[in-house]
């Protein structure tokens, strides 16, 4: 049997700020095995956010129990959680988050040093997933020099270097226009075509369809877990 990459299992999630409690999350209970394609859905305050964060190691959960690649990260120290982030996560932002005076191909690279790869090796993977996204003609253009969907582009190459195990998007749509977002989803959905693993929030249901399952979130509680449309094109209103 298949063992999933992560099992979520009564998480609970209260931030506390001096007497004030707020809780988020409510026994979030959930599998994603390796290579779904997943979109965690629901409205602002819904608290998939604070999922996310939660799933991508950016924070803690307040109870339950979190396995990752069959073993219990829960209660890993902060330097444990940096390690999972580097090595087995890749991220891609609504806001791209690129360095706007370096390179396409030193933005991608970036990662790598971090993990101390040597610098041929680096820049090597770097053209690879540059390749992977049609990107190989802007190797040495600055990334503010780009359109927003090409950005996002580079955010999903820098995403893909060093093969991590699980992408994980935040909005990737919520900055392009129409026919660029979908041009991101149609990316996505080929990278999960090809074994990629990747979890997208989103408020928007377009975006959600075309993932292959969609888990909606309401008031810190999962309230659906469905299949999605894996459509390939179509409309895609903002």
């Amino acid at each position: 049997m298949a063992v999933p990459l992560i099992k979520l299992e009564n998480i609970t999630k209260t931030y506390v700020n001096g007497d004030v409690e707020t809780p988020v999350l409510h026994g979030v209970s959930l599998d994603i095995m390796p290579g779904e394609f997943v979109a965690i859905m629901g409205p602002s305050g819904s608290g998939k956010s604070t999922l996310m964060n939660i799933l991508g190691f950016l924070d803690y959960s307040s109870s339950g129990k979190y396995e990752f690649e069959g073993g219990d990260v829960s209660k890993l120290s902060d330097d444990d959680l940096a390690l999972m982030r580097r090595n087995k996560v890749g991220f891609v932002f609504q806001s791209f988050n690129l360095l706007p005076r370096t390179t396409v191909l030193e933005n991608v690279a970036l990662p790598l040093l971090y993990m101390q790869v040597p610098k041929a090796a680096r820049e090597t993977e770097a053209r690879k997933v540059l390749a992977a996204v049609g990107l190989e003609h802007r190797l040495m253009h600055l990334s503010n020099q780009l359109s927003g969907g090409e950005r996002q582009r580079v955010a999903i190459s820098r995403a893909l270097a060093g093969e991590p195990s699980i992408i994980f998007a935040d909005e990737p749509t919520g900055n392009l226009d129409s026919k660029s977002g979908i041009d991101v989803l149609n990316l996505f959905q080929r990278l999960h075509e090809e074994g990629n693993t990747i979890v997208m929030i989103t408020h928007e249901l377009e975006a959600a369809e075309f993932a292959e399952r969609i888990i909606s979130v309401r008031d810190g509680r999962i309230i659906s877990d469905s299949k999605g449309h894996k459509r390939r094109t179509g409309s895609f209103s903002k």
